[in-house]
């Protein structure tokens, strides 16, 4: 995507009535035209709207000036290499060193690492710029990751286990209520407060699996979108997430 073509989107997204903004990717960090990088981005968005937030996957320096730093972290050593390209001593090294002044670990729970959330959460104890955790299910997309797709036993063992770290005190921002109502997937999903921007520049209002795959309600992972929900329907537990996410200092 061209400069032009990021500003233009931000515009749409904008006049649509956005207020929170979120980079993703591939690896947003990665992001340049000519001599514009991902920081000017990200500082021309700052300018536009509420909050401005990343997910890296956190391989490279973590000096970005969002509000909020999400890095992907998706388990111990060993099984995070083996799903991340034996990523974890960058990811880990770069997490030492951060300044950000918000950075969270963004955990997809998947059939290869759910039992390993307690040791993930042990472990950020350990980085002091790590301010918590957001957890989301993996959503299989029908491109050979099959595998990494949950039973539904195993679903809900890994919600429960997640509500249970959550109870004994552990970071983790997504609510308890959000977090029951995703076992069975029984919520209301509001998902025209969501708008996404394709690497061409298109802009795609409502759920974020359009133009990437099949959309199967059944399978959906995406809390953040459970959590925003909530918060339109004025569940204190969603309006609290998302104000300690977006707006806290």
């Amino acid at each position: 995507m061209s400069w032009d073509q990021a500003i233009k989107a931000l515009q749409v997204i904008k006049e649509y009535g956005c207020r929170i903004v979120v980079f993703e990717g591939g690896e947003p960090l990665l992001w340049k035209d000519g001599t514009h990088d991902f920081n000017e981005l990200v500082l021309y968005a700052k300018k536009h709207f509420l909050s401005v937030a990343v997910t890296t996957n956190g391989t490279y320096p973590l000096n970005v000036p969002t509000d909020i730093l999400w890095v992907s972290l998706d388990g111990v050593k060993q099984t995070h290499d083996r799903l991340r390209s034996k990523s974890f001593d960058m990811v880990w090294s770069n997490l030492k060193m951060t300044t950000h002044p918000k950075v969270l670990i963004h955990f997809t729970i998947n059939n290869e690492n759910w039992f390993e959330l307690d040791k993930v959460l042990e472990l950020i104890k350990k980085i002091p710029a790590v301010k918590g955790m957001t957890v989301q299910l993996f959503y299989p997309y029908r491109k050979d990751e099959e595998s990494l797709t949950l039973s539904p036993s195993d679903r809900k063992a890994a919600l429960k286990k997640v509500i249970q770290l959550k109870e004994q005190g552990y970071p983790i921002i997504n609510s308890k209520n959000r977090l029951e109502a995703m076992i069975e997937n029984k919520w209301v999903c509001h998902d025209d407060i969501l708008i996404n921007v394709d690497p061409d520049g298109k802009v795609i209002p409502g759920c974020y699996v359009k133009s990437r795959g099949e959309i199967n309600c059944s399978d959906c992972g995406f809390t953040p979108i459970a959590e925003a929900s909530g918060a339109i329907d004025l569940l204190p537990s969603s309006i609290f997430a998302g104000w300690w996410t977006f707006i806290k200092d």
